[in-house]
């Protein structure tokens, strides 16, 4: 990751004026009222719920248009600039549960800095072909002009690498993620998560791509999607449940998103919904960004009950390389961040299993913890697992066989 978010959403801002303004110039900005209401009524649903997700993508500028165009596609840049094609809406024709899908997958792409990502790949592949250029023409004896314009050329396709970087695919894991993160934005908007089955259902039948297969594709298969989207619908539903009562009688609080028609340039004040004896919001709700919601691991839900299990028994180099960030997370009591890269390494080793049972200790989750600190122990007294043994990772000031549980102490 080279290219900061900032850059990415500055760069997403002009290239999207530049775009819309060219649709609009072609008549291809849909001018169909209900079509239009339709599409941003669900966005600005999804949006309400997704910058509880990232509170600073409150002050974006969020936007999304319909642009008329065969395409069956939807994208969302960096800083929440959004379109959806007439061609999905026309040739998959979704329900409002399934287009929440469609728009939670996009907006979760930006949430993600997926743009971003795209753009640091784009910069360093092109600079990695222009240095290789260099390098090739070096070699062969040309004149120094020859030289120098090849530098030159090098130069030139550093700077100008991050312009393409809207029509380039996003990486396989990051659809994946976004897949992930979409259906859970959808759920919390109170959309249903089975759409997000039936949705590429239909994809499939509209682009007739129904191959398992995704070897070298940027993309996951749609059979391969939707297996990972059937796996998530159990979580999806609960909080789906949960969420549903509120939009029986729904007004949205505040219209994060805007339309082409109702320009951020053309216009700097937002539409406001106002309750009689309230004041008009100036800006949207506050959001306390350290409450900010966490999306749903299924990781995680192993943490809480006790039952996450460390894989991998070849993984010591990487945890060697995290015992520092590992100390310091255990250090500054951040239990979540402790399981997160817990988990990341996933080393079968006495150590991990110890931070595990005081990120669960902290949590005030003490069943838990006294689950990882039996296995701790268990794993100390091997020669393969302990830190007592290791090589490299050793235990410090840690001595995991005299650790107590939570229940020994209290009897």
């Amino acid at each position: 990751m080279i290219v900061s978010e900032d850059a990415a959403i500055n760069k997403s801002s002009s290239l999207y004026s530049s775009m819309i303004s060219a649709y609009d110039k072609d008549n291809k900005i849909s001018a169909d009222a209900v079509e239009n209401e339709r599409v941003q009524q669900i966005t600005n649903r999804l949006v309400e719920r997704a910058v509880l997700y990232k509170p600073e993508s409150q002050k974006w500028k969020w936007q999304v248009n319909v642009i008329a165009s065969e395409e069956i596609n939807a994208f969302c840049m960096a800083g929440g600039k959004m379109a959806v094609y007439t061609g999905l809406l026309e040739k998959v024709k979704p329900t409002d549960d399934e287009l929440a899908q469609v728009m939670g997958h996009e907006i979760a792409h930006a949430l993600a800095n997926h743009t971003a990502e795209k753009m640091s790949v784009d910069i360093l592949t092109k600079i990695a072909v222009a240095t290789a250029t260099v390098a090739v023409a070096a070699a062969s004896n040309g004149s120094q002009q020859q030289n120098n314009n090849n530098v030159q050329t090098a130069n030139q396709l550093a700077i100008l690498a991050g312009g393409a970087f809207v029509t380039l695919p996003n990486s396989r894991g990051a659809e994946t993620e976004a897949d992930k993160l979409g259906i859970e934005i959808a759920a919390q908007a109170g959309y249903h998560p089975a759409a997000s089955v039936t949705l590429w259902e239909k994809m499939m039948e509209a682009t007739g791509n129904k191959s398992k297969g995704d070897f070298l594709s940027t993309h996951p298969s749609p059979p391969n999607r939707i297996e990972a989207l059937q796996a998530l619908q159990a979580p999806m539903l609960k909080i789906y449940e949960t969420r549903l009562p509120v939009y029986a009688d729904y007004t949205p609080e505040y219209i994060y998103v805007r339309t082409a028609k109702n320009d951020w340039l053309e216009n700097t004040s937002n539409v406001r919904v106002i309750e009689e004896g309230k004041s008009s919001l100036i800006d949207p709700p506050a959001i306390d960004a350290s409450k900010a919601i966490a999306f749903y691991s299924s990781d995680f839900e192993a943490f809480k009950a006790g039952t996450l299990e460390m894989q991998c028994e070849t993984c010591g180099l990487k945890f060697y390389m995290n015992q520092s960030d590992l100390k310091g997370l255990h250090s500054k009591q951040d239990w979540r961040g402790l399981v997160h890269k817990v988990t990341h390494i996933n080393y079968m080793f006495d150590l991990s299993y110890y931070y595990l049972a005081q990120a669960a200790y902290g949590m005030q989750n003490n069943a838990a913890g006294d689950m990882y600190m039996a296995k701790a122990r268990a794993l100390a007294k091997t020669d393969k697992y302990a830190c007592a043994t290791a090589k490299m990772n050793k235990c410090g000031e840690i001595k995991i066989s005299e650790e107590s549980t939570v229940s020994e102490v209290a009897h």
